[in-house]
């Protein structure tokens, strides 16, 4: 309940009551008078005070904000390592602060070392007292951040139709946190220290925490370096001794696994220590020539005792964990949420086996409890894992199918934005990961990972993202028309998204020539009549159209609109579509003269 409103509604009563007493005994105004004039009164003066109370609810009590910004926060895990120097340094680093700016404090060290759970750990403190808006960004890919960056943006009501990215996110960079207390914005898992330099907010009352092993990170604000901790520390909260947690390197990480397999297996030390040491991770994990093992980067102790765990949890035996596990690996590093993993297998048995490897300390969980997260040290271990069996193009194809049955259709592209962002990652880091085997991915892998990424390209087109969709169309074109050559199919498919790409991001003159060509190809090798030439021609149109060259626009709209009435009926979808464009630029010819349209970007309907 608001302090505000407590205080307007004891003013009110008081006023309401001292009114009614003084009319009725000091002017004798009678009871029936005194109650009319007292409620009068405490009505003008209530209405001011309720704006006032609920202006006040607004600012300093955004639960709608705050709900949506910070269920991206990892939750408490099953087996949490508090590292009370390193919180009182990260508060203090907050509270030292005299610049004018917003204080930055990038929490630095090897991957394990609990910087992480650090940042969440604060962030659910400040939750917990009442903090407003908390949000959390997960920075592992460029897609990643961007999708969290947008969703942010979302909530405060600073996203426009067709406006893309790069506005809504300058708009957040610039907007003043709300509220009497300073808001908090964490950026985790930093790798590009460059890319995520220019989406810190500028303005005071924020603090921000970013998180990240890259070298140069400590730029970016005051840097608190987390140190492995002490043996006697880790070993006095995990209930391991000293000599174990040496064995593990010293790492939160590692010990967390080791923690969970000796109580999950129910075994003692000893015996643990004895199969840490005759596990041959090598083996296990490949030599480092097929690019596995992640340039020898585990710290010592750290890949064992993640194989440990998974052996332990049944990564070689039972199928639903291995496919989970695999699943996550290649998808985006900010985790995935359960309608997602609910297409791998049985919900049920994904939710018992999401809880049972949570117990591992394989898995986490946000704290809106839909997303599921992998950690860095255990998505490393699993990738190699896989590549090693020779499973991981399987899984990749695998994958593959299923964010194939989440996509959706332009025309819901605007109002599913969200799920469309977390798409757009999921497919960027498939794409990586299908790079990564390209050599042994099937052809009908190979080709499912292109259509998601040319179904990503028209998702961003269409919500109005032009200079994303430019760039990763152009980007497809290239590699379809180096391995494939420029008159494959797939090669002009991806000519024709970029099409779109440049109307969407306002480009449209640049789209003429490229759409005139890729016609020009279709009618040669596929002949006029074919759906993928009518489609061309509709495409040259298009970009016509928002170029301002009406008249050549209306030819081509006329011409395609004859062809498919013909070839399909007047009442097909596609025609209607057609006969749709027709009459819309028909109906600005008069009045296109001294106009040019290539500023105006097109809906999805129009599209």
């Amino acid at each position: 309940m608001s302090v505000r409103w407590l205080i307007a509604t004891a003013l009110v009563g008081l006023i309401f009551a001292l009114t009614w007493a003084i009319s009725e005994s000091v002017y004798e105004l009678g009871s029936a008078t005194s109650l009319e004039i007292a409620a009068v009164t405490a009505a003008a003066i209530g209405v001011p005070l309720s704006w006032w109370s609920f202006r006040g609810q607004l600012l300093d009590e955004p639960a709608e904000v705050a709900w949506v910004t910070w269920r991206r926060v990892p939750s408490t895990p099953a087996m949490s390592l508090r590292r009370p120097a390193d919180e009182a340094a990260l508060d203090g680093a907050f509270h030292g602060y005299k610049g004018k700016n917003s204080p930055v404090v990038v929490l630095t060290g090897p991957t394990g070392a609990g910087k992480t759970q650090l940042a969440a750990g604060y962030a659910r403190t400040r939750m917990a007292e009442g903090w407003p808006l908390i949000a959390w960004v997960n920075c592992a890919s460029q897609e990643e951040m961007l999708a969290g960056l947008l969703e942010f943006a979302d909530a405060m009501s600073l996203r426009v139709p067709e406006e893309g990215s790069g506005r809504a996110v300058e708009r957040l960079r610039q907007h003043p946190p709300t509220g009497t207390q300073p808001s908090v914005i964490v950026f985790d898992g930093v790798v590009d220290v460059e890319a995520v330099r220019p989406y810190l907010p500028t303005m005071p009352g924020w603090r921000v925490i970013v998180t990240s092993s890259a070298p140069e990170a400590d730029s970016l604000g005051m840097e608190v370096a987390l140190e492995p901790a002490s043996d006697e520390e880790l070993s006095a909260q995990s209930g391991l001794t000293e000599r174990t947690c040496q064995e593990l390197g010293g790492l939160p990480a590692s010990v967390d696994l080791a923690a969970a397999t000796v109580r999950e297996e129910g075994i003692d030390q000893e015996s643990y220590l004895s199969e840490l040491a005759s596990l041959a991770a090598g083996e296990l994990l490949g030599d480092g020539r097929d690019g596995s093992r992640h340039e020898e980067s585990y710290p010592p102790g750290a890949a064992e005792a993640a194989l440990l765990a998974l052996a332990g949890a049944g990564f070689e035996t039972d199928p639903v964990t291995r496919r989970l596990l695999g699943l996550l690996a290649v998808l985006s590093p900010g985790g995935a949420g359960r309608a997602l993993l609910y297409q791998a297998a049985d919900p049920q048995d994904v939710d018992a086996t999401v809880h049972r490897l949570v117990r591992w300390s394989l898995l986490g969980t946000r704290m809106d409890n839909d997303g599921v997260l992998l950690h860095e040290l255990t998505r490393r271990v699993v990738i190699d894992r896989l590549r090693a069996d020779d499973w991981l193009p399987q899984v990749i194809a695998h994958a593959a199918d299923l964010v194939g049955r989440t996509t959706f259709g332009e025309e819901q592209a605007w109002d599913r934005r969200g799920e469309g962002d977390q798409l757009v990652a999921h497919i960027a880091a498939l794409s990586t990961s299908a790079g990564s085997v390209s050599a042994s991915l099937s052809p009908e892998a190979t080709e499912r990972v292109l259509g998601l990424r040319q179904w990503a390209t028209r998702q961003l087109a269409a919500v109005g993202d032009g200079g994303r969709a430019v760039e990763l169309a152009d980007s497809i074109r290239t590699e379809c028309e180096t391995l494939l050559g420029p008159d494959h199919p797939d090669s002009l498919a991806a000519s024709d998204n970029l099409v779109i790409a440049y109307v969407a991001a306002g480009r449209s003159s640049e789209g003429i020539p490229l759409a005139e060509d890729v016609l020009d190809a279709r009618e040669q090798i596929l002949g006029p009549e074919h759906p993928d030439t009518l489609a061309s021609r509709y495409s040259v149109a298009y970009a016509q159209e928002y170029a301002g060259q009406l008249d050549d626009a209306v030819t081509n709209y006329d011409r395609a609109y004859t062809e498919y009435a013909r070839l399909y009926g007047a009442d097909n979808p596609q025609t209607l579509t057609v006969a749709a464009a027709l009459a819309r630029v028909r109906a600005l010819q008069p009045a296109s003269k001294g106009r040019h349209r290539s500023s105006q970007r097109p809906s999805p309907q129009q599209r």
